[in-house]
């Protein structure tokens, strides 16, 4: 690791009255040394602001921790940038992924002031117990860095028959272990250390123990016993001529005997916790020592420096923890050579960073009763974002991670966190926990400027079918000339989008460059859209031509797959960078479809086209319980492409006994003149009442079959029509174009195509019943997931806030699941089973 020249302290003989009096007043050291003192004054006025840190921690919270195969799985997540909401990142980009390695999804989800909120399904015929999330956003630059993984399990019909408790504990290997591991790495001789003991069982889970530390005379020094995650310590002051053992026994009755490393003379590191600053505190047992330090918190660093240590002299650089966000604290030593002499973490903040809210329920469990929940934050807290769930108690809960191991542990972990959660929760001494993990002390690099993450847009390229886009591109440029000459603006390509709950399309017009490429700007997509893409210029409006659309880039997807751990025996070649994995060339959407890059590939241009014309004439449709026995889409028939037609032509050449069709224009019924006519009644009574029908559509449409057929996109036929206004046979739907709608333009070239955007953005419904009588006249409700709100926010002001849900039908309970961020960062947890 290199020492930036910045940052280079530089001996000089002056004395820092400010910096004396900062000592004084936070009241570091009641007698000072004024060498050890005279380093740390000058360290504190060396160390500039260098760069801006390219790290985020992110956490997602799901609605639940199992589902069935076909699942909606609800999410929201949590975006960190420096331990505050992430206000620079609009952007995670996540992958579902299956035991094998297959990516199930590949999808983008828009992040809002450092939240977001989306869902997606599980697919219907998966059959695996497990399923992965993995995630990331542009701000993980870090070589080493991984993405955020985590694991949803999967009930499977057959093998829930059995009971849906989850898994308990493995069995046990009875070998028992013992870790020692010295506070800071390093045993030294002649000071006071603090030994970490951590006791493991043979699979790594941990193990309860009691025992003492004896010295070579067989004298006890001190006795200790393991919390309920196999932690304890004890003190040392050692000697290096000397040998310590170990002596203990864990539950299965067997006495084991370790021996401590030998105590040495050398460097070591501390963090000290006092009140409102940490000491980062430096010492050694050497006559003297050169060294470097090296300081950060989680993947961003504080500073590095090169200092002299003297035996007997302790530096100490306090750092004020309002100045620093929450997460591991991680301190290294390095000698000249830059290898590692002592190493120390900590939690900052960790009596303080997790919050516990109070949570007050109300209510029975019966048959679609209803419950009430209450919650509170703790003093002091005000602001906060945060998601609530409510599920069916009958579906387990994985209790072994969190939003605090999520955000804070699992970005810097090695090794796999096994159940962090619970550990933590058990761990009697929490910094004890923290310093017996293995920690990645690496740092993300710098930069001078934020990097940038816009909200991304549509982008596409035009690729011509049959000619060179060189020459097309020449003859476009030639009509903007003959343009310019009478004032006419450049004209584009027109783009028509229709969203799922959009009953027409809407249009834009878009340049497109020498090589065909273009954006869409200012069209945020959610979901999915109907697109249409045409040429403006009448003599290019002929030529065929496919686009292709772009929502993201690829290479965010790029980041290899992350598995747990102890996957990593069976699956080591899909771990080594994915590269000899197997993959179809399609993904799947947010409903399970399957899509191509950003392309839906589900159903052919006719049925894209059939549904969004559904769509558009949906509200002007009179309700029939009968299928069209025939749909015709006029602007998609070649002949119509090749010449112009009436609609009376087209309906002739496309449909038998075309003189007995009565129609229907826009839902309304019209007569035809024509076709009344060769059907003249011989009772001349019966011709009144024709007459009457025709004088009532005198200045309506009766002429509307002599129109052209490219006025009218959308054709139904029934041979058998049933509906509360209209019954008949032989009945012909007909669906006009608005004046502002129709394109004369009859056999174009037009693309159409249905493009992926970001991840739907639909509220969760949750079920109410407000009356007595809604209950009981109301279906069995099988719901798993009986209220989810992933914006359960509190605002400046706000002491408590409540909420109402509903239980299904067969419920005896529940799991409440309330988690979140303050504006601070604190994480807010909170899981209890009601029953």
């Amino acid at each position: 690791m290199g020492i930036p020249s910045a940052l280079k302290l530089k001996k000089v003989n002056v004395f820092s009255t400010n910096a004396f009096r900062f000592f004084r007043k936070i009241g570091l050291r009641k007698r000072f040394d004024y060498q050890s003192f005279l380093l740390t004054s000058l360290l504190l006025i060396a160390i500039p602001k260098v760069g801006i840190s390219q790290s985020s921690n992110m956490y997602l919270h799901t609605d639940r921790d199992y589902y069935f195969p076909g699942d909606t799985v609800w999410f929201k997540g949590y975006f960190l940038s420096e331990g505050l909401f992430a206000n620079n990142l609009h952007n995670m980009y996540m992958k579902l992924i299956d035991t094998q390695g297959k990516e199930l999804l590949q999808a983008v989800a828009f992040i809002n002031n450092g939240v977001t909120a989306s869902h997606f399904r599980i697919p219907s015929n998966y059959a695996a117990t497990e399923i992965y999330i993995n995630a990331n956003t542009v701000l993980d630059s870090c070589a080493d860095s991984k993405p955020y993984f985590k694991r949803l399990h999967i009930l499977q019909i057959a093998k829930a028959d059995g009971g849906m408790e989850p898994q308990g504990k493995p069995i046990l290997n009875q070998g028992y272990l013992l870790n020692i591991i010295p506070e800071g790495g390093v045993l030294l001789s002649g000071v006071k250390n603090k030994i970490i003991l951590q006791v493991l069982d043979g699979d790594g889970y941990p193990g309860k123990a009691d025992g003492k530390l004896v010295d070579d005379r067989g004298k006890v020094l001190e006795q200790f016993q393991t919390d309920s995650v196999g932690l304890a310590a004890v003190e040392l002051t050692a000697e290096a001529d000397r040998d310590y053992t170990i002596e203990w026994t864990a539950t299965d009755g067997n006495k084991q005997k370790n021996i401590l490393p030998k105590a040495v003379f050398g460097s070591k590191i501390n963090l000290v916790d006092q009140d409102s600053i940490v000491l980062v505190q430096l010492q050694t047992t050497k006559e003297s020592e050169n060294v470097f330090v090296s300081v950060g918190i989680g993947k961003r660093k504080l500073f590095d420096q090169e200092l002299t240590l003297k035996s007997g002299k302790k530096i100490n650089i306090p750092l004020q923890k309002r100045d620093i966000e929450m997460g591991i604290l991680q301190a290294s030593l390095f000698d000249t050579q830059q290898k590692v002499l002592s190493r120390r973490s900590m939690l900052l903040e960790q009596e303080r960073v997790f919050l516990t809210p109070q949570v007050t329920f109300m209510g029975e469990f019966s048959d679609k009763s209803e419950g009430k929940i209450n919650v509170q934050l703790p003093d002091g807290e005000g602001i906060a974002k945060m998601s609530v769930s409510v599920t069916d108690i009958a579906i387990p809960v994985d209790t072994t991670q969190s939003i605090l191991t999520d955000l804070y542990f699992q970005p810097l972990s090695q090794d796999e966190l096994r159940n962090p959660q619970t550990y933590w929760e058990g761990a009697k001494q929490k910094d004890l926990f923290i310093q017996a993990h293995k920690w990645n002390y690496t740092y993300c690099p710098t930069a001078d400027s934020m990097i940038i993450d816009p909200i991304l847009t549509i982008k596409g390229q035009i690729n011509l079918e049959k000619k060179s886009f060189t020459k097309f591109y020449e003859e476009y440029q030639n009509e903007i000339k003959k343009g310019k000459k009478g004032n006419i603006p450049a004209r584009g390509a027109s783009f028509g989008y229709q969203d799922e709950r959009s009953d027409r399309m809407q249009y834009t017009e878009i340049i497109f460059d020498k090589n065909g490429q273009f954006t869409v700007p200012n069209l945020i997509v959610f979901d999915s859209l109907d697109t249409k893409f045409v040429q403006v210029y009448r003599i290019l409006k002929f030529t065929p031509f496919k686009v292709k659309y772009q929502f993201y880039d690829k290479k965010q997807f790029l980041k290899p797959i992350y598995y747990p751990q102890s996957l990593l025996s069976e699956r080591s070649k899909l771990l080594s960078g994915n590269q000899d994995v197997e993959r179809d060339d399609y993904l799947r959407d947010a409903r399970g479809n399957r899509i191509l890059q950003t392309a839906e590939v589900t159903s052919t241009r006719k049925q894209r086209e059939i549904d969004r014309l559904q769509r558009r004439f949906q509200t002007v449709e009179p309700h029939t319980v009968h299928e069209p026995d025939v749909i015709l889409l006029p602007l998609m028939d070649s002949v119509v492409i090749k010449r112009s037609q009436s609609l009376r032509d087209y309906v002739d050449r496309n449909l038998q006994n075309s003189s007995t069709i009565k129609y229907l224009l826009n839902g309304k019924m019209v007569i035809d003149p024509k076709a009344m006519n060769k059907t003249v009644a011989e009772n001349p009574l019966q011709n009144v009442g024709v007459a009457r029908v025709v004088e009532e559509q005198k200045g309506s449409n009766i002429s509307f079959l002599d129109e052209d057929v490219s006025n009218y996109p959308y054709l139904k036929f029934y041979k058998t029509y049933s509906s509360a206004e209209f019954t008949g046979t032989n009945v012909l739907l007909v669906f006009e174009y608005s004046p502002a709608e129709v394109d004369r333009d009859i056999g174009k070239s037009e693309y159409y195509e249905k493009i992926m955007g970001y991840m739907p953005i639909t509220e969760f419904t949750n079920k109410v019943y407000t009356t007595a009588k809604e209950r009981l006249s109301s279906n069995s409700d099988n719901r798993v997931t009986l209220y989810w709100d992933p914006y359960f926010d509190f605002e400046e002001g706000t002491k408590n806030k409540a909420f109402t849900f509903y239980n299904n039908s067969k419920n005896k309970g529940v799991y409440v699941t309330v988690e979140g961020l303050t504006s601070s960062g604190k994480v807010i947890y909170y899981r209890k089973a009601y029953k």
